[in-house]
């Protein structure tokens, strides 16, 4: 195959955005379209290979995946050995975990199945992991598995027909991804059955470059022609890095911009082109040529240093990161890419040996990692701390007393079976209490299992809702046992400015139903960042490595952690107007004076003692995220509730 340093050139296009737009670089906000750029280059290289070397006889499956065994292997081997140390160090717990079980499947060539299936409300943002960007690597090899097999087959029995099928199936993957890229997003997103046809293009460019070549050559010949389209090209590609954002539902016919943009670069562009000769400058040959290296140092770099910011750093640390990222790509390029591609220095048996001794040390790494949970005790956070902040368990463990009583795992923040069940006990003698709302009512509801006041003076069930507006909310609440036999309903929401508006209906529909009305404004929201309360980064700041037994106690640690929640909650009322939620909800109040208004933040801060409570001496949370609680969060909140008299007037209403 000659030779075509445009080919090398767009490698580099693709490869700087995609990197751009993982450093949060807002101008290249489609930079992830670098990747389906990739996507096409491989596709039409491979194919042009296998087909050639068919055409000739000589093709053979053996030293087709030896030869990717060499572009691949070696340096994501690298990578990841390289990656290993900084992830045992830096990374918290469950998120080590997951990093263990991300070297299984990269190892095994499936980690956009793993990410797929990670991908979710409990997971950890995409931005952390340090082998997320290995998706794409896994698209392609699953497609190498199955492509030269394909072409193997028809090549034997319907030789005439590759073409045709091929089309077929490309067709079917970009219709798939239409319709997923709408209805199962994350799923189309990373999988090979919706991606496989942006490599199918690169492939399709190769079948006609082999068997077209007279239409190829008549097009060809017309420079003007060549000149307009591989410009064309080009301006697509350039459309689709700047103008495409996060919100275009992709991969769907939204792709074809880049992708069709780069099989015109490819099929018309040349050094005879004005597009060709610009490609085949030296600094994007070069950027090209180490562009493999740059994608897989990038996700890593810009990972661990996220990790360890409490706020998304800013554009010195990045552009700094994006230097080093190619510095790091040369030095991988150069000592261990070009090492493994020498068939002299490493022989056939050699880069077999080596490929199957790497994946199996990594899968071994992996495993032990997965099931030893992380080694937790390797960690500085839980030999000095015992500590596990653990976002994802604790948001799942913060529904125990919720799931006893309703004796359901699955009950949901909204619309459960559970809801239509009768929770209250007839003459029971308690007030009846209903909390409605979605995840706040939850939490509210197992800071009551806690309160004693609360359950000497009221039976508490829950109704899991939307309550921001009547359109809203189900139908099935005004018909549910529960409310028809409550004396209270308590509302728990986190109101935005549209739920708002609608707000008064829902509380004189209740009023007229003889309802005792009890509106719980939303809760402060804490700062929080990729997953990080602020007891997160304190502690992982201020008293990593420290030790308790010296000056610091874990009782003065508490202290300064819950002064700086109490100084982030006074400062941020101090200099912001009034809450629009709070603004609106005192307006309903004054105009039903039957109402009842209640803050949370009255239980959580204590203002003589300057500080919000957010977590004990064993390092335990009180809250998972900006304002849910935990369990022990509950349950220690629950005192609070009796210890400042958060219900004592509730408690004095006549019914």
């Amino acid at each position: 195959m000659k030779y075509r340093p445009e080919i090398d050139g767009l490698r580099g296009i693709a490869v700087i955005p995609v990197i751009l737009f993982h450093a949060g670089f807002s101008t290249y906000s489609g930079g992830f379209v670098g990747v389906d750029v990739f996507f096409v280059i491989s596709g039409y290289l491979i194919t042009t290979i296998i087909l050639s070397e068919m055409e000739q006889g000589t093709f053979s499956l053996i030293n087709f995946y030896e030869r990717r065994a060499r572009r691949i292997l070696p340096a994501i081997f690298w990578v990841m050995l390289v990656s290993l140390p900084f992830a045992w160090f830096l990374l918290m717990p469950s998120d080590i975990k997951d990093y263990f079980s991300s070297l299984i499947a990269v190892s095994s060539f499936s980690s956009n199945i793993l990410f797929w299936r990670e991908a979710g409300y409990w997971d950890a943002p995409s931005e952390l992991k340090p082998l997320l960007h290995t998706w794409s690597l896994a698209v392609e090899e699953q497609y190498y598995v199955l492509f030269p097999l394909f072409l193997m087959l028809m090549w034997r029995y319907r030789r005439r027909w590759i073409l045709s099928m091929f089309m077929l199936i490309a067709g079917i993957s970009l219709a798939t991804a239409q319709w997923g890229a709408h209805h199962r997003p994350t799923a189309t997103f990373y999988l090979l059955p919706t991606r496989g046809w942006e490599l199918a293009i690169g492939a399709c460019i190769a079948f006609y470059f082999l068997y077209r070549k007279q239409t190829i050559g008549k097009l060809l010949s017309h420079k003007l022609v060549g000149e307009m389209f591989g410009v064309i090209g080009l301006l697509m590609i350039g459309y689709a890095i700047f103008v495409f954002d996060e919100n275009i539902p992709f991969p769907s016919l939204y792709a074809l911009v880049p992708t069709i943009g780069t099989g015109l670069i490819i099929i018309f562009s040349s050094s005879q082109t004005i597009i060709g000769r610009l490609l085949s400058t030296k600094p994007l040959v070069a950027i090209g040529l180490i562009s493999y290296s740059a994608y897989l140092w990038h996700q890593p770099l810009f990972a661990f240093v996220r990790y360890q910011s409490f706020s998304e750093p800013g554009f010195l640390v990045f552009s700094g990161l994006t230097i080093l990222t190619f510095l790091f790509a040369y030095l991988s390029w150069r000592f261990v890419e070009k090492p493994f591609r020498n068939k002299r220095t490493f022989g056939r048996k050699g880069i077999f040996i080596f490929s199957l001794t790497g994946s199996v040390v990594f899968i071994g790494i992996g495993a032990a990692g997965h099931f030893y949970d992380g080694f937790k005790q390797r960690s500085v956070y839980t030999k000095l701390f015992n500590y596990q902040p653990d976002n994802r368990v604790l948001r799942r463990q913060s529904w125990k007393y919720l799931n006893k009583l309703s004796k359901d795992v699955g009950y949901d923040i909204a619309t459960g079976e559970y809801d239509q069940q009768l929770w209250f006990t007839k003459d029971d003698g308690r007030q009846n209490l209903l909390l409605v709302g979605k995840s706040h009512s939850k939490d509210i509801y197992n800071v009551l299992m806690h309160s004693d006041y609360a359950k000497a003076h009221f039976q508490t069930a829950r109704y899991g809702a939307e309550i921001s507006s009547l359109n809203k909310m189900p139908l099935a609440l005004f018909s549910a046992p529960n409310y028809k036999q409550s004396d209270i309903v308590m509302l728990i929401s986190r109101y935005s400015k549209n739920d708002l508006s609608e707000l008064e209906q829902v509380v004189h529909k209740l009023i007229k139903d003889h309802k005792t009305v009890v509106i719980v404004k939303n809760i402060f929201e804490f700062d929080t960042h990729n997953n990080k309360t602020i007891a997160d980064a304190l502690l992982q700041r201020r008293y990593l490595g420290r030790s308790l037994n010296g000056n610091t106690s874990a009782s003065m640690v508490v202290k300064d952690i819950d002064k700086a929640y109490y100084t982030q909650f006074v400062t941020r009322a101090r200099k912001a107007a009034p809450r629009e939620s709070d603004v609106a909800i005192e307006a309903i109040a004054r105009k039903y004076r039957e109402i009842l208004i209640l803050d949370r933040m009255d239980y959580i801060c204590d203002k003589r003692a300057k500080r919000c409570f957010s977590i004990n001496d064993q390092f335990e949370k009180y809250f998972y995220d900006y304002g849910h609680h935990t369990l022990e969060g509950a349950i220690f909140f629950g005192k609070r509730v009796d210890l400042v008299g958060w219900l004592d007037e509730l408690g004095k209403r006549q019914f």
